[in-house]
């Protein structure tokens, strides 16, 4: 025993000192790991949310500054069409006494100049208003400044014929709004102070005649907007604009600060004046030619010194040379600022968290190790074979090595002996008949709903074969399908269970559904087995094909006396009728033969369903047989907007199959076809024979909008409709599809579709050709 503690007492240290390095070492590196990401994840979170700001500040510095811009081509639009402009232009031409003719010219001026001065002072954004003739000189002008709107007397107007302004928009097209960059207003040719941003709008004026009076411009005091756009931006964020040469329009705050002082004299002004080029060369470097902008449309970009996004105005879409880029951005340094005093929060915060998770590990490390090093004797004679209740004799309430094993041993057998319990109280309470057997078939566990199932007592079952309860067909196979399943093999016996047949103690069948799941318990298979009585769920399902036959063959006998009484009215008194009773004749006719085809297919699939559906097995040829089904429904298919075209090869094809069922499979796929395709569309029957295989693919193709995705597993579903509204609109019972299945899969056969959305959908049965030897032998149709 002291060899053992001693041996026990240098490893418990090894182990100790590893499991604290350990535990101190990850708490450490955790710490520091979830520190440094978390500064990273709120600096990245930071630029996320600030590049989603400036998106937003840049989106509505556009939107305004275009309202502006476009404010003054509607004014221009406007003034270009208002009566004074024709009275000037009918005064000059009226033919009267010159002196009568200016002063009427004068009073229409007069009036378009009162429309100028309304303008102007409704509009706190327009500087200059004028009419300039054809010869480039002004003919109205009114200036508008500090809200305050005059007009320029005669003699102070101005000749602007050599403006490039001017003879641009007196070559232009009609109707054009010619749109001129932002440049500082200039008054006979000399930049005026204090110096003002405009932008002129301008377009020119006809007569009704198609006489140019000359143009109307509009001067935007760009100053003035560009100044109530930056109230949009908000600290850290800056806003610049730039024309496109990149020269600057308005300025962030430093470089507005640099231009000041360098006017005033206090720096020397730099040889190359600065741009977009020279101040944020990588933002100039995405400005790619090819990157045409628009009013959602922005460029975002992020460096080491900024985060801004820039979007490009034009004003003219013809005119790809002209535009202005405006750009909201936020120098990085400040954005990151204040992040600066939560990085050091973070960094204190992430070392106070190691020293304490050190702290922790530490102490956790030695409680846990502690017990581990008391227990290591107990655990080496227990693994030696030493039996639990020789330790119980020892010290079972002892606190030290042997008490805690003991206890953590009996704590154990406890659960195990309470879960043992839990589970025996399920199967003693479970309603479905539960029971296991072993990989040879032997009963070991049964439930109490298995043995009031199968009136078998508790030890007539445990320790017998499983086949007891089978039918003679399922003995048979009983051991060959443990053999096959031992091994894991999937199944639908194991994938959802199936419905089988078993056999009571008095020898009565019952029908049962059986799941059966795999286990492996220390090496060894068992299976356990799950079944649901389902005794009364055949009895309603018996009950309610019986009430549907019932039903069904009671509707028969009257609704086809209704039918020959309703076609009797059709055929003898339609002239007799009014015109909406014989509409209504019709409707209650053609009712007739819905409630019909429903009737006779819900029998058709309670046969199907009982096993009664009854096949006349005969040898013909396809090709013949489909040329008489596609011409019986030629009339359906006109009826619908659509043709039948037949794909068939010369040689005739032998199948061996039902012809009237294989033929109600054909019209019900052709009517569907003629219901969902196109209007004015071909559908396609066609039949392909591979005498490889030996097998026939005959196929029906409609080119409508296809199936719906989420329809496509529900196809042969019964009553299925791939809409609601369907069964109106198309007619139908949703019931020829799920009966053409059962009746191909009762040839052998395959029913299944194939169908892409917009394309349209082929259907396509695949049947055995009939053996050349056999075809002889075979009874042919007649």
């Amino acid at each position: 025993m002291k060899f053992f503690r001693s041996e026990n007492s240098k490893k418990t240290r090894s182990i100790s000192a590893s499991f604290l390095v350990i535990a101190v070492g990850l708490v450490l590196a955790t710490s520091v790991t979830v520190g440094f990401w978390q500064i990273w994840q709120n600096e990245k979170s930071n630029i996320k949310y600030e590049d989603e700001r400036l998106t937003f500040a840049v989106q509505r510095v556009v939107k305004d500054l275009r309202a502006v811009v476009e404010d003054a081509s509607r004014n221009v639009a406007m003034l270009g069409g208002t009566p004074p402009i024709q009275g000037i232009l009918s005064s000059r031409k009226s033919g009267a006494i010159p002196e009568i003719a200016m002063v009427q010219e004068t009073i229409w001026k007069d009036r378009l100049a009162q429309i100028f001065l309304s303008l102007a002072e409704s509009d706190q954004n327009l500087m200059q208003v004028r009419l300039i003739g054809n010869d480039g000189k002004e003919m109205i002008r009114v200036n508008s400044s500090a809200g305050r709107a005059t007009r320029v007397k005669q003699k102070d107007l101005q000749d602007k014929s050599d403006r490039p302004y001017v003879l641009e928009t007196l070559s232009s097209n009609r109707d054009k709004i010619n749109y001129f960059g932002i440049d500082y207003n200039r008054e006979r040719g000399v930049i005026e102070e204090p110096r003002i941003l405009v932008m002129r709008v301008a377009t020119r004026v006809w007569g009704k005649d198609d006489e140019p009076l000359g143009m109307i411009i509009v001067n935007i005091n760009m100053s003035k907007v560009i100044a109530n756009l930056a109230f949009v931006i908000r600290e850290p964020q800056q806003f610049i604009l730039f024309n496109e040469q990149g020269s600057y329009l308005s300025k962030p705050p430093q470089i507005e600060a640099a231009s000041v002082r360098a006017r005033s004299g206090q720096t020397r002004l730099v040889d190359k004046p600065r741009s977009l080029q020279t101040d944020f060369p990588r933002l100039a470097g995405n400005m790619v030619a090819d990157w045409v902008g628009g009013p959602s449309q922005t460029l975002g970009l992020v460096t080491e010194d900024y985060v801004a996004r820039v979007s490009r105005i034009r004003f003219d879409w013809s005119d790809s040379e002209h535009y202005l880029l405006a750009a909201v951005m936020t120098p990085m340094a400040q954005l990151l600022a204040q992040n600066r005093e939560m990085k050091q929060q973070i960094i204190l915060f992430t070392a106070l968290l190691a020293l304490i998770g050190a702290l922790i590990a530490f102490v956790l490390t030695h409680q846990f190790v502690k017990p581990i090093r008391q227990l290591s004797n107990a655990a080496r004679q227990l693994s030696l074979g030493a039996p639990v209740d020789s330790l119980k004799l020892d010290g079972e309430h002892r606190n030290d090595e042997i008490g805690v094993l003991l206890r953590s041993v009996h704590h154990m057998a406890s659960n195990l002996e309470e879960k043992q319990k839990r589970i025996g109280a399920i199967l003693a309470t479970a309603k479905n008949p539960i029971l296991m057997i072993n990989r040879r078939g032997i009963i070991r566990e049964v439930n109490e709903a298995t043995i009031d199932l199968f009136g078998f007592s508790r030890h007539e079952l445990i320790g017998k074969n499983v086949s007891m309860l089978m039918n003679e067909h399922d003995k048979v196979h009983h051991d060959s399908y443990l053999r096959h399943h031992g091994t894991g093999t999937p199944s639908k016996i194991f994938e959802g269970g199936r419905e089988v047949s078993a056999i009571r103690k008095d020898g009565s069948p019952v029908q049962v559904h059986l799941a059966v799941s795999r286990l492996l318990i220390k090496g060894e298979v068992f299976f356990t087995g799950i079944m649901t009585d389902l005794t009364e769920l055949k009895k309603v399902d018996k009950l309610k094909s019986e009430f549907v036959s019932t039903v069904s063959h009671e509707l028969r006998t009257p609704l086809t006396s209704i039918k020959g009484a309703l076609g009797l009215l059709r055929s003898t008194s339609t002239d007799a009728l009014p015109e909406h009773a014989g509409k209504m004749l019709d409707i209650a006719y053609s009712n007739c033969d819905r409630l019909s085809l429903l009737i006779n297919d819900i029998l058709d699939m309670e046969k199907i369903e009982a096993g009664k559906l009854s096949y006349e097995f005969q040898s013909f040829d396809t090709v013949t047989f489909l040329e008489d089904v596609v011409e019986t429904n030629r009339a359906y298919g006109k009826q619908h907007g659509v043709s039948f075209e037949l794909d068939c090869p010369d040689e005739p094809i032998l199948i061996f199959a039902d012809h009237c069922r294989l033929e109600q499979v054909i019209t019900n796929l052709l009517s569907n076809a003629a219901k969902y395709a196109s209007e004015g569309e071909k559908v396609i029957v066609s039949a392909e024979p591979d005498r490889e295989s030996g097998r026939l693919r005959i196929a029906v193709t409609d080119f409508g909008s296809g199936i719906p995705e989420d329809f496509r597993d529900k196809v042969f579903d019964k009553f299925a409709q791939a809409d609601a509204s369907d069964t109106r609109a198309k007619g139908g019972t949703g019931l020829g599809l799920a009966i053409s299945r059962e009746i191909i899969m009762a040839h052998s056969g395959v029913l299944d579709f194939e169908t892409e959305a917009g394309v349209g959908t082929t259907f396509y049965i695949i049947l055995d050709i009939l053996p050349e030897e056999k075809a002889s032998t075979e009874p042919e149709a007649a």
